[in-house]
């Protein structure tokens, strides 16, 4: 029982993970619905669906730095460096290198000025849907059945304390299920999508 991973887990799921699944789905589905409904009003509803998609960019960033930071190691790594939230970043041009204009941290690539490439990238990227798909249905459901799971099963072991030993080893395995299946929902299967797409062309 001495071993901080268990308890790491646990601390998780118990107290970061619903709030945290919950904050992500309020926002989320609340942009998601009113900026679909009025598109028609083309310049309010493409601001709400811009925040959106923002909101799940960022929410999918901080998703993928709880699960690895609570419960590695993972069956999947997840994406180093971190996926840009909005500022994507580029080869640089021929008179960016020639002024020597290169970004620190991201080997050879510049981050990109313009706010309407910046935009465009966001809107076809698959991994900004795939985070509104993860967010809006999958991680809810995941969320609050494992939380039910441990306020009613693992609790009471750990109170009882001769249990304790093999629910907190149970807590750390559904962690790490969860936690492959945030990284694969968000990260390994857009990067199979794109890998396949670009097979076929």
């Amino acid at each position: 029982m001495g071993r901080a991973v268990y308890y790491r887990s646990l601390v998780h799921l118990l107290f970061i993970n619903f709030p945290y699944a919950l904050a992500a789905w309020v926002y989320l589905f609340v942009f998601t619905v009113s900026g679909t409904t009025l598109l028609v009003a083309l310049p309010l509803g493409a601001l709400l669906c811009f925040l959106n998609l923002l909101g799940a960019r960022a929410f999918s960033r901080g998703e993928l730095a709880l699960q690895t930071r609570f419960h590695s190691p993972l069956s999947y790594p997840a994406p180093y460096p971190p996926r840009p939230i909005f500022t994507r970043y580029r080869e640089p041009t021929t008179a960016e290198i020639e002024s020597g204009h290169l970004a620190s941290g991201r080997s050879s690539l510049v981050p990109e000025p313009s706010f309407y490439k910046n935009s465009y990238a966001m809107f076809t990227n698959p991994t900004s849907y795939q985070a509104l798909f993860y967010f809006i249905i999958i991680k809810p459901a995941i969320t609050l059945s494992l939380l039910l799971f441990i306020l009613i099963f693992f609790v009471p072991g750990i109170i009882l304390v001769v249990p304790a030993p093999a629910a907190l080893r149970a807590v750390r395995r559904l962690g790490k299920w969860q936690a492959n299946i945030a990284v694969e929902g968000l990260y390994h299967a857009v990067r199979w999508l794109l890998m396949f797409s670009m097979w076929d062309r």
